[in-house]
């Protein structure tokens, strides 16, 4: 078992939190997750504040930790067994470098060299760089602190099942689970100035709301140490056909908006400019792009239009069986208003390409991640020769 690994399984055991145990440690919450997940080591003087809290042993876990430290920088290299030999011998231990080898083998085989350079692999080139795979596993290759912006849509909790997702869970907390461990990805690739854009929608299970945006959300707040700045609600319209005669018709969701800081960026003056264009548009009936409704803005006569935290906007339906395409203009003004020029937006559940479609159409870079091998195919297909519009 790794350090990463036993700690982690030392802080379930105990049923402590990982803001509970930062804290004791003196870090905050995304550097001790780091810790957990390997990708950073604690110091000597933590590790000892570890054990006292754990009740555990200090020299075992302070062996693991050298132990660590060790294989880090050894284990992937071809030379890793003469080495680990040549260490034996070193500290006059006797075991054989046979053993090593299979003990080498079987942890290699579970631990992998996790290379984050995707960020430089895409230059600087504003076509959206598509990725198929799992969102948690891709995001480990994209460079610490290098994104702008984020904003996704992930799979709906037993709402879009059909065997091409990337959430397997079975049962709500498991749900959660693998969005969290997506957010915290999330919350590591993040600018300190970025900001994280997440629409949801709840599920009713047995006639209850299970609240499951909520529950995502302040999970983030308490464990990862997300700051919310706003909770939007997207009134769709319409919605599909619902035959429930004990409970109203669910007609919306939420985007949430978190960043890791108070010194985010947000272009307030695009924003309103961008919301006042739409408007505009919308008067004159040549809008393609779904509506926001004048009525959930309020008018400022010298900037311009300073939006709501009711946005009115249409579902916009695709060729997909159970699919709908995230609306532009959802995706288009949290872009506007927190990607800067020359920024690079991600979407860890891509579907087919909304975001980094329209961050190509606003000249930025952009990252698209998703599972389903079909959605990648149509998300490159949908980008087209750039406008001299944006709108």
């Amino acid at each position: 078992m790794l350090f990463s690994e036993k700690i982690k399984q030392l802080r379930i055991d105990s049923g402590k939190r990982q803001k509970d145990l930062a804290k004791a440690i003196g870090v905050d919450v995304p550097a001790y997750s780091r810790y957990e997940h390997g990708e950073r080591r604690p110091k000597r003087e933590q590790v000892l504040r570890l054990a006292r809290i754990f009740k555990t042993d200090p020299d075992q876990l302070v062996a693991m930790w050298l132990a660590d430290e060790a294989y880090s920088h050894m284990a992937h290299d071809k030379m890793a067994t003469r080495a680990a030999t040549l260490l034996n011998d070193m500290l006059g231990i006797t075991e054989s470098s046979e053993n090593f080898e299979n003990t080498e083998s079987s942890e290699s085989s579970e631990t992998t060299l996790i290379v984050r350079d995707m960020v430089k692999r895409m230059g600087r080139a504003t076509l959206p760089y598509f990725e198929q795979g799992d969102a948690a596993l891709v995001m480990r290759h994209i460079e610490d602190e290098s994104i702008d912006c984020i904003i996704t849509t992930p799979p709906y909790w037993r709402r879009r099942n059909q065997g091409t997702e990337s959430i397997t869970a079975t049962s709500a907390d498991q749900f959660i689970n693998q969005i969290l461990q997506v957010m915290g990805e999330a919350h590591r690739v993040l600018k300190p100035q970025g900001s994280l854009w997440i629409n949801m929608g709840d599920d009713t299970t047995d006639g209850f709301v299970q609240g499951i945006p909520w529950r995502i959300v302040l999970a983030m707040i308490d464990q990862q140490g997300w700051h919310l700045v706003n909770e939007v609600v997207w009134n769709k319209i319409t919605t599909s056909p619902q035959g429930s005669h004990d409970h109203l018709r669910k007609v919306h969701e939420f985007l949430f908006h978190l960043v890791k800081n108070d010194d985010f960026y947000y272009n307030d003056v695009e924003l309103r400019r961008a919301c006042a264009i739409i408007l505009r548009n919308d008067d004159k009936g040549r809008s393609k792009s779904p509506r926001v409704k004048e009525q959930y803005l309020q008018p400022d006569n010298v900037q311009g239009i300073v939006p709501g935290d009711v946005w009115t906007i249409g579902v916009q339906r695709s060729g997909i069986a159970h699919y709908c395409v995230a609306p532009d203009t959802l995706y288009r003004l949290p872009i506007i208003a927190t990607c800067p020029r020359d920024g690079i937006v991600l979407d860890p559940y891509c579907g087919t390409g909304t975001a980094c479609k329209i961050a190509y159409e606003l000249n930025l870079r952009s990252i698209g991640i998703d599972i389903n091998a079909d959605y990648i195919k149509r998300a490159r297909a949908s980008i087209e020769p750039k406008s001299m519009s944006l709108f």
